[in-house]
């Protein structure tokens, strides 16, 4: 359920969660741009239709810890996106001797279910024409406006692989029942960390122009002591994926005070 990204023998060690639906490979790209650091990115569960006794944020938490122990990595930076920003957070919660840094990728600011309430999602199966994925894909991808050329390039190649071939035709690889476990829990738990002094950058993505999001980020950042608010301007919501190079700057420049050795 995950994998080493950037130089295996670093004492540099960043840990990387996705977003809800999406694969660790969505890091792959910002990693290639750090390979100083030891990335290990997780797939959520449910990723790929793989089917687990429990797929809850809890349990998953506990897979991460026994994951860095069988490292031998005692402290980390953790990065997530969407769904990946507030399981971090819930990890920081429960084992808190392993954090060094938290970035918070477009979400993880604010509890989701102040503004929602939870409902089943039907994901994509049983498509039978290939071609009829790469052209709905194709659609969305350039439907986001004013990104650059690169993160138009990196996002449709990464969305053309998030289906897989089943006996009755293309399907979204994640697994549906895990899919609409993970998104209740959002709604259901609020995960966001009050009164935390680990340092936490959090990324806005501009582009999406939510000023809900911007006021609570702002409202996080009371309630935590040492939190550092940054937009990118026309940033979508993948923020790994569709700008990359930006995240890459902005990270750079957050860890580049804060390293310690791993082990």
């Amino acid at each position: 359920m995950y994998t080493i990204y950037g130089s295996e023998t670093s004492e540099h060690t960043i840990v990387a969660i996705p977003a809800l639906g999406e694969r660790k490979e969505m890091y792959e790209s910002l990693a290639k741009l750090m390979p100083d650091y030891k990335w290990i990115v997780f797939d959520l569960p449910g990723s790929q239709q793989q089917l687990v006794a429990d797929a809850s944020i809890s349990t998953f938490c506990a897979y991460i810890k026994t994951t860095l122990s069988e490292q031998n990595i005692e402290k980390a930076h953790f990065i997530g996106n969407s769904l990946g920003a507030w399981i971090i957070q819930a990890f920081a919660a429960k084992y808190k001797d392993f954090i060094l840094t938290l970035t918070l990728l477009d979400g993880g600011h604010y509890f989701l279910g102040e503004i929602q309430e939870h409902q089943d999602e039907t994901l994509l199966h049983g498509v039978e024409n290939w071609e009829d994925i790469k052209i709905a894909v194709h659609d969305f991808v350039t439907s986001i406006p004013n990104l650059q050329a690169y993160g138009y390039e990196q996002f449709e190649a990464y969305m053309q692989n998030n289906y897989v071939k089943l006996p009755d035709g293309y399907a979204h690889h994640f697994n549906e029942k895990h899919y609409n476990e993970l998104s209740k829990e959002l709604v259901t738990n609020n995960y966001c960390l009050k009164g935390s002094s680990f340092p936490i950058l959090v990324l806005l993505a501009g582009g999406m122009n939510n000023s809900y999001s911007v006021e609570h980020a702002k409202m996080y950042a009371k309630v935590n002591q040492h939190v550092d608010i940054k937009m990118i301007e026309n940033g979508f919501h993948y923020l790994p994926l569709t700008n990359t190079k930006e995240v890459y700057e902005l990270l750079k420049s957050f860890l580049s005070t804060k390293k310690e050795p791993s082990n």
